[in-house]
């Protein structure tokens, strides 16, 4: 683990980049503008390695998309460009139907192939944009990954989707999905390797998920690594008011899996 002598963990609550991020509209339905945030790498003398997050929510919609904030923060000083991506997710009263989650898949996409598509201005490696998410943002990067179809017609989809990496957090796949709206029933070959932070005492996304979604990426020769958080439940991992042990044990874990792929900047 050779990253814990290049960021000690206990330093990591002193290294969040001081700059809020900046706003951009990255589409636009009816009279709807829909943002994303962006937190841009410190270290410019090289392209940069990306991840484009999507929050988790049960797929409702969020004022801002706020809870990847901090570790793009830290990412920042590693060299990686953090994308936070808002989506048309379910608002107060609105029905829980399969529209709903059509509706958030295309967001999702859109937003990725508009990270790809501004990758020159913000100097962003092509080959290495990852994406990540927890819960219901993290079903929405394995969609990215694998399941085909869901495009915004609005879409240029000559502009590949791709990500280079998954990083999932508590994430869901889709297992029990009808298949045109299962990740998990499209894995083939090719899928990006994941890497998954999991507490075993999930009962939203249990442990079992996150096994079989490893067994398919096995199946078709793509790395899936589960890091296992013990009697944890779900949301463990978040920042929540920065006192919690977990946020920065999965950070540190998610750094040196980033670190054996190659993307950290040293």
């Amino acid at each position: 683990m050779k990253i814990l002598s290049f960021i000690p963990l206990l330093f990591i609550p002193f290294v969040l980049a001081a700059t809020d991020p900046e706003k951009f509209i990255y589409k636009t339905v009816g009279d709807e503008e829909i943002e994303l945030y962006v937190t841009r790498s410190e270290l410019t003398e090289t392209p940069s390695p990306a991840v484009v997050w999507y929050y988790g929510s049960g797929l409702n919609k969020r004022e801002e998309p706020k809870q990847f904030y901090e570790h793009g923060m830290i990412l920042a000083k590693m060299g990686i460009t953090s994308f936070y991506t808002n989506i048309r997710g379910a608002v107060k009263g609105e029905a829980r139907e399969e529209s709903l989650v059509i509706r958030c898949i295309e967001d999702a996409k859109s937003a990725f192939r508009w990270v790809r598509a501004h990758a020159a201005e913000f100097n962003l490696d092509q080959d290495r944009i990852a994406v990540g998410g927890g819960s219901s943002g993290g079903f929405l990067s394995t969609a990215i990954a694998s399941l085909p179809g869901h495009d915004a017609e609005t879409d240029d989809t000559s502009i590949p989707l791709e990500p280079s990496l998954q990083i999932l957090f508590n994430p869901g796949y889709g297992n029990d999905s009808p298949e045109h709206l299962s990740p998990f029933k499209h894995v083939k070959k090719g899928v990006a390797p994941a890497v998954i932070f999991q507490g075993t005492a999930d009962t939203t996304t249990p442990l079992t998920g996150a096994y079989a979604y490893q067994r398919a990426l096995d199946k078709v020769g793509s790395d899936c690594h589960i890091f296992t958080y013990s009697d944890q439940t779900h949301g463990f991992f978040n920042y929540k008011d920065g006192n919690n042990p977990f946020y920065y044990k999965t950070v540190g874990d998610m750094l040196v899996y980033l670190d054996k792929h190659g993307y950290l900047t040293k």
